[in-house]
């Protein structure tokens, strides 16, 4: 069996639980540095220094959402696709839960009747051999209360929050990890579906929009994504960007 096919395998056949961490992505990165293998996983029940996009902190209570980091070794040009595979999988996972479809903001975010119910965030690296490492993390609001969290309580959704009823951590990491596994091998196989499954529901296109980079800010029509899930932004100008990166709010 080849290295390719071995890496399709592997996501969540070994979790490492924790009840206390600083961040999921810390540990999985620990756990890469000692030679884990791909697929490992990391689930803990309560962040103190939990964290996404530009070092924003992560807010979530104890036990009220699954926090979860997954370490990968993918082939180079999935790399870039590893968000839109997570984001993917959380959809899916929402709706094996709830029967509820989740759209997405553009690049990461996994958006239930409009609020945000999980954040992904994907951190790549390579070794020194020249081989990926990616830690692949998640946070998926199941049974927080947004009203509870006030910086969060205009824009987080959860599970329960939706659906009026409590919901099984552990069920929502089985779910999760299902969709990872089915969508980390889409992403291998079949890439221009995935990035076309996620595309389609994403909430960001046809929008006048000012992405907030961390060079400056970008204004314009968003018009597209790239085979790598880029956003391509029309300027004023008339000249198309494509962006990798950015915090998208309405012009």
């Amino acid at each position: 069996m080849s290295t390719h096919d071995e890496r399709r395998g592997g996501i969540g056949g070994q979790v490492m639980r924790f009840q206390r961490v600083t961040s999921t992505m810390d540990v999985a990165w620990q756990l890469a540095e000692a030679d884990a293998p791909h697929g490992m996983t990391v689930v803990a029940q309560e962040q103190t220094a939990g964290r996404g996009r530009f070092s924003r902190r992560w807010v979530s209570g104890e036990n009220d959402s699954l926090l979860t980091s997954v370490l990968l070794r993918p082939p180079v040009d999935a790399a870039p696709m590893l968000s839109i595979v997570g984001a993917l999988a959380a959809s899916d996972a929402v709706r094996a839960l709830t029967g509820l479809a989740c759209a997405f903001k553009w690049p990461n975010d996994v958006l239930l009747n409009g609020r945000k119910v999980c954040g992904v965030l994907t951190e790549v690296r390579a070794d020194t051999d020249g081989n990926v490492i990616a830690v692949l993390g998640a946070g998926l609001n199941v049974n927080l209360r947004p009203e509870e969290h006030p910086d969060i309580a205009d824009v987080a959704a959860s599970l329960a929050s939706e659906m009026g009823i409590g919901f099984a951590v552990a069920d929502a990491e089985q779910a999760f990890l299902a969709g990872l596994r089915e969508r980390y091998a889409q992403c291998l196989d079949a890439p221009q579906a995935l990035v076309g499954d996620w595309s389609a529901r994403l909430s960001t296109l046809g929008k006048e929009i000012t992405v907030r980079r961390r060079d400056g800010a970008v204004h314009g029509m968003a018009e597209g994504v790239d085979s790598e899930g880029r956003l391509l932004v029309r300027l004023a100008s008339g000249d198309v960007r494509a962006l990798s990166e950015g915090e998208v709010a309405p012009s």
